[in-house]
């Protein structure tokens, strides 16, 4: 029996010595989930009127200047029938964020009669029909640089090229909704590229869809 014990014992030590000698095994690595595939779209935006806003200076300033439009929306009396959105005319990496040109817009009922605040910049108008290119967008708003350097590939790459101004529907409250969750429709007014003798063969013309304009959630 002693000799039982003694033979089991002398495996167990051999086994731990074995144990300790070893290289522990790594863990798992675990590859980097694959980059969402990047989605848009060109959308026929309808002439609208609209109340706006037109400022000048650096970009971060839009959120003041939504707040701005939508107390005096209120003190007209009017009725907003859609999302807020902002349309930026200069490209902040090559102006001088005091001299960037934007303004901020919100749909009104067709009725509303067209003003004019000089003094303020307000004004109640007719906003022309536009195609813009968009996406969805999620996250801090003043982060929101590297999707338009996407959006505006996805431009060239499909047979369109900038027409106009950056368009930006804000589809949340930063007030009540954390940086990070934020979400936004970005876009390029666009045009189609036209080969050189200005006509499209047929089936050549990029397909466009037509949907709604953004709206709020």
């Amino acid at each position: 029996m002693k000799n039982v014990l003694s033979i089991a014992i002398s495996l167990m030590a051999v086994a731990l010595l074995v144990g300790c000698g070893s290289t522990p095994q790594q863990p798992a690595q675990t590859e980097k989930p694959a980059e969402p595939e990047f989605v848009a779209q060109p959308i026929n935006l309808p002439a609208m009127k609209v109340a706006s806003i037109t400022r000048m200076g650096p970009y971060s300033d839009a959120g003041k200047a939504i707040s701005d439009l939508m107390a005096r929306v209120e003190q007209e009396k009017l009725t907003a029938k859609g999302p807020s959105f902002g349309m930026y005319y200069d490209n902040p990496a090559t102006v001088k964020p005091e001299s960037t040109r934007y303004e901020v817009c919100v749909p009104l009922d067709a009725a509303a009669k067209n003003s004019a605040d000089k003094k303020t910049g307000f004004a109640v108008k007719d906003a022309p029909q536009m195609t813009v290119a968009v996406t969805d967008y999620m996250g801090p708003y003043d982060q929101v640089a590297p999707t338009y350097e996407k959006l505006s590939k996805w431009v060239a790459e499909n047979k369109f090229e900038p027409a106009g101004a950056m368009v930006e529907w804000y589809l949340s409250d930063p007030s009540q909704v954390k940086p990070e969750s934020l979400q936004a429709k970005i876009g390029i007014v666009v045009h189609p590229i036209a080969p050189p003798d200005g006509k499209f063969e047929q089936g050549e013309e990029p397909k466009r869809v037509e949907p709604e304009a953004p709206t709020g959630k």
